[in-house]
């Protein structure tokens, strides 16, 4: 206990300078790493975020990202991250595809906070197929599953109004098949940094209405001979407290990806939160995802009561671009301690 405390002392001594250090670095490696993160995306599931209520505000989370979600939407968030806090989520995706997520995070006092999370995709009972089951009649084929699994490890750490943190990952691809040889590869870092400013008093406490952030991930991630191209994300969000609080959010984010389709992408979030109770709250929520080809809608809601909070998540917008497909639904379950 005596060296955490040793720890905050001079981590709040040595805050102007440290920051002053970190920032240019960060900056310096978004400059060199565009070059050498161009090719086809490894792992484009990892782009889908978790949270059903990030997914609710599109996507918006770069500055507002303050709890187990973290670990995938910025680890500088962890600065803010409750003592404990758990975060399971899943989605059915098109095409019979499943996308899960499972974080749990912990407080380590004024030495910051860390947080493990897998996100999981893939599909079960993909049907296998040879010369003498091809032609036949009878359902006789064999069956085998795909999954894509990410293992992280986040740290995060509050220097007065900022945040800072760091992710590191780990990829395995499983096919199922014994002639399929797997593959694992590491999955890169993400470096993150929020701020929080423009306090005002609510109740007995001063709380900031605006927040902003930037991560880069993926820096150095690759997957046996492809990449996974590096993403940043800056984002801005701001607090209105009309009796209850409304939350506008907007993130710019660009893919350093070789592609025809526009890699650059506006998200755009509104959540309302009415507290009907000390520990009571209901969320109504709003976004959309732009680019210059595909245009996404998405809604949802969240109830937390006493900590313990669900959350549901739509999205609208890809029939049009692909035949049959319509509305992607969302749900997660988190509980803060």
């Amino acid at each position: 206990m005596l060296m955490t405390e040793q720890i905050a002392k001079w981590v709040s001594k040595k805050c102007p300078k440290l920051l002053c250090g970190l920032i240019p670095l960060f900056f310096l490696i978004l400059a060199v790493s565009p070059a050498s993160f161009a090719g086809v995306n490894a792992m484009p599931h990892l782009r889908l975020g978790a949270g059903a209520r990030s997914i609710g505000l599109g996507g918006a989370f770069t500055a507002i990202a303050d709890d187990a979600t973290a670990t995938v939407w910025n680890p500088a968030g962890l600065a803010s991250a409750a003592d404990l806090s758990l975060n399971l989520s899943t989605q059915q995706l098109d095409l019979d595809r499943s996308h899960n997520f499972v974080a749990l995070t912990k407080a380590l006092g004024s030495a910051g906070s860390i947080g493990l999370a897998v996100v999981n995709a893939g599909i079960s009972g993909i049907p296998v197929y040879d010369a003498r089951t091809a032609f036949s009649t009878k359902f006789d084929y064999s069956e085998f599953d795909y999954s894509a699994n990410a293992y992280s490890l986040s740290y995060g750490i509050g220097i007065g109004n900022f945040g800072i943190g760091l992710t590191g990952r780990w990829l395995m691809d499983n096919f199922g098949l014994d002639s399929v040889e797997n593959q694992s590869g590491f999955g890169g870092v993400d470096v993150g940094l929020m701020g929080h400013a423009l306090h005002i008093d609510v109740g007995e406490e001063k709380v900031p209405t605006f927040h902003y952030g930037v991560v880069a991930k993926y820096l150095g991630a690759s997957l046996g001979d492809d990449t996974v191209p590096m993403v940043v994300n800056v984002g801005l969000a701001y607090n209105l407290y009309v009796g209850n609080v409304v939350t506008f959010a907007a993130d710019v984010e660009q893919e350093f990806v070789d592609l025809v389709e526009s890699a650059t992408s506006l998200r755009l979030g509104t959540e309302y939160t009415i507290v009907t109770y000390k520990s009571t709250a209901l969320s109504i929520r709003g976004g959309v995802k732009a680019s210059r080809d595909v245009q996404n809608l998405f809604g949802g809601f969240g109830v937390n009561i006493g900590g313990l909070q669900i959350d549901y998540a739509i999205q609208d917008g890809m029939a049009s671009d692909i035949d049959g497909v319509g509305s992607t639904h969302f749900a997660s379950l988190s509980y803060r301690f």
